[in-house]
């Protein structure tokens, strides 16, 4: 298979957009702090659904410091980041087509933003990334790739009826430390 991770501008988001991002919500993480130590503790809902973030999202921000990378296999996107420099290095948004998850195709983006985020001209100690607590897979992933779950925000997301009830989940990966 061969694989082609690429720089795309605002004209070509149609691109990135076609990679869907909705997943099927079976269990969240309830939020236990124990002795000032925090754990993630899963727990199954009653009834799954699905989640697309690209109902509840706002477009990037068009200002140059945001990138967008999209993972092409033989010219069929199948995955993609949004990676905000300002002020830090952000992970704003990470997608790999439902066909292509869980077969190394987002550790292979996900380390191809990590090398970009060094690479570039400022200081940059690591990468922030945000998720919430119903979506295990993520949160699973980013810690399987390094990141340290470093704040918890229970009221992030309280003004926005529809993800009111969801915990805002802020991860690190220290590039620093690898």
């Amino acid at each position: 298979m061969t694989y082609k991770i690429i720089q795309i501008g605002h004209d070509r988001l149609n691109q990135y957009y076609s990679i869907p991002i909705s997943f099927e919500i079976h269990s969240i993480y309830n939020v236990i702090e124990i002795n000032n130590r925090i754990e993630l503790i899963e727990q199954s809902i009653e009834k799954p659904y699905i989640k697309d973030y690209d109902e509840i999202e706002r477009e990037p921000i068009a200002d140059g410091s945001t990138v967008f990378l999209v993972l092409n296999e033989n010219d069929l996107p199948i995955g993609g980041a949004i990676v905000s420099m300002i002020p830090d290095c952000t992970l704003v948004d990470f997608r790999i087509a439902p066909a292509y998850r869980r077969a190394g195709i987002g550790r292979i983006l996900f380390e191809h933003v990590v090398q970009w985020c060094r690479q570039q001209e400022q200081t940059i100690n690591g990468m922030n990334i945000e998720t919430q607590n119903n979506n295990v897979s993520a949160c699973r992933f980013y810690a399987a790739m390094g990141a340290k779950l470093i704040s918890i925000d229970r009221h992030a997301y309280e003004n926005d009826e529809r993800v009111k009830d969801e915990i805002r989940f802020n991860w690190f990966i220290n590039f620093l430390c690898q």
